[in-house]
């Protein structure tokens, strides 16, 4: 991405150009805001941190118009795994192949999690690869208008009643930028964190994990999928030639410089007796179980995202999908707030409903590392856990957990669809509507408003919509869902109001909604 002219006041910045800061970027610019992203790379990160996109993440990625993107980055990657399948056939009788075990997730390494078992089972997670993810999202950013300034290290951040002043330090000198507000998204090493004064508590590390991204002499050497070996846990695939190596043991605590080729091999004989035959390592990084949370998400004009708000083990490939939601909450009501609709009580709700969600995250990583400790009382733990994933019930419940398809935030309302993130689903127009070519409820104009859909001629909302006109876009519809005659939903796709089918339509209850979400009628 060309670097423009740096502007010296902008609406937002948003620290760090991972997915999580170029979709809160992208969102924002969609809503009309102009956005400055600070990276402190030189270039996009190469190394492969997540394999796949959880089905919530996928969703909003879809309403940014990424659909054909993302499915064609998929289908390159699952024809990597059944040349890996090809690679590594001849398997002993009922031991699945790599292409079968990419259509499993796991829990701590269990590969049992099948999303047909899930409650909402057609909401999938999509295998792409985070470096491709990022090339996409770049690629969406620029089209937007968003400023991309690499080589950007955030050195400190001043608060001012009216903004924020960050300055980074580049090869060419410090530079100092104003903004309304700052959004950090730059990862566990947050310099926005530190920068702002935010408390870090949590647990310290009890492993280390070092994987790469390799090509092997012998790629029969390693089975596909999660390995428990004699003194850790064995890695190989998940979406490409990934070898990693678990070793329960507390990490060092000096800086160990990058990890090179032969500390992979090392740990992987360590773990496992195998003397791997690397003939080359692409990219490659360690990780542990360090698992801390920021009490809150905001501190003053400051807000965190992903990693920087929290980090834990990356097991499950669940963070992604947590810090791509995460984006898309705060991003439209800092969008709000900069429209002059938007309250102080709309940003505070950014930390009151994600912060809950990122804390069981916490939880049920650091359980999936307990069962996969490689001692005689873990094994007989996590052998006993295996077999309760055989029961449908425990299943879909772990399943939906990983998938983050229980996401509910309580506002306030005891429908249980009211404070969920609502999927996709079909749509079928009047030709009146100002979106004749939108098919699904993801093809609908995606620009910071919200929308109060009807599914029953009988229950016309658009003149209650009208004094919000600008935030909210009133949609007929004769095919929607057949749980509810009529939704409004937020820009983030959270459901805030419901109509049930036999109940009456209750205005008060749907112009309370509006006034909460959506402002004070114009």
């Amino acid at each position: 991405m060309v670097e423009e002219q740096v502007v010296d006041s902008v609406s937002v910045i948003v620290a760090g150009a991972g997915p999580v800061g170029l979709v809160a970027a992208c969102e924002l610019a969609s809503a009309g805001m102009d956005v400055l992203v600070l990276e402190r790379r030189a270039d996009p990160d190469p190394v492969l941190k997540a394999g796949s996109v959880g089905p919530l993440a996928i969703e909003a990625l879809d309403r940014l118009g990424l659909r054909d993107e993302l499915v064609a980055a998929e289908r390159a990657t699952m024809a990597g795994y059944e040349q890996m399948a090809e690679q590594t056939g001849g398997r002993a009788p009922g031991e699945a192949d790599a292409l079968t075990k990419a259509q499993r997730e796991h829990f701590a390494g269990l590969e049992k999690i099948e999303a047909s078992r899930r409650s909402e089972p057609e909401r999938r997670r999509m295998r792409v690869p985070q470096p491709v993810l990022v090339e996409i999202l770049a690629r969406k950013a620029e089209s937007l208008g968003v400023r991309v300034l690499r080589a950007h290290t955030v050195t400190s951040v001043r608060q001012e009643p009216e903004g924020v002043v960050v300055q980074s330090e580049t090869s060419s000198g410090r530079r100092e930028f104003r903004a309304r507000y700052l959004l950090g998204c730059d990862g566990a090493a947050s310099a926005v964190r530190t920068a702002a004064g935010y408390d870090f508590p949590g647990t310290d590390a009890t492993m280390l994990g070092r994987q790469g991204v390799v090509e092997l002499a012998d790629p029969q050497q390693i089975p596909p999928g999660i390995h428990d070996v004699e003194n850790g846990v064995l890695v190989y695939g998940l979406g490409v030639d990934r070898v990693a190596a678990l070793e329960f043991v507390p990490p060092a605590a000096k800086d160990l410089g990058p990890l090179d080729q032969q500390e992979l091999h090392d740990a992987v004989q360590r773990v496992s007796g195998i003397d791997l035959d690397i003939v080359e390592m692409k990219t490659g990084g360690r990780f542990t179980d360090e698992a801390r949370h920021v009490p809150d998400y905001r501190k003053g004009r400051v807000f965190l995202a992903g990693d920087a708000a929290r980090i834990h083990a990356p097991v499950g490939g669940q963070g992604l999908n947590y810090g791509l939601i995460e984006a898309v909450n705060i991003a439209w009501k800092l969008a709000a707030r900069l429209h002059g609709w938007g309250t102080e009580e709309l940003l505070n709700t950014y930390t009151a409903e994600r912060h809950p969600q990122a804390r069981r995250l916490l939880e049920n990583t650091r359980a999936q590392i307990a069962l996969m400790r490689p001692d005689t009382h873990s094994r007989a733990l996590r052998e006993l856990f295996a077999d309760l994933l055989d029961l449908d019930e425990v299943n879909a419940f772990i399943g939906d957990m990983m998938a983050a398809l229980d996401t509910r935030y309580d506002l306030g309302d005891s429908d249980p669809l009211v404070g969920t993130l609502c999927g996709d689903f079909e749509l079928k127009l009047s030709e009146e509507v100002a979106a004749p070519a939108a098919r699904r409820l993801a093809d609908l104009p995606h620009d910071g408003q919200g929308l109060l859909l009807s599914f029953d001629a009988a229950v016309p909302l658009g003149a209650l919509a009208r004094p919000w006109q600008g935030r909210v876009r009133s949609i007929d519809s004769a095919v929607g869902r057949d749980d509810v005659r009529a939704m409004l939903l937020r820009p983030d796709g959270c459901v805030a109001w419901v109509l049930r089918p036999g109940a009456e339509l209750d205005e008060g209850s749907l112009t309370s909604a509006l006034h909460r979400w959506f402002g004070e009628p114009a």
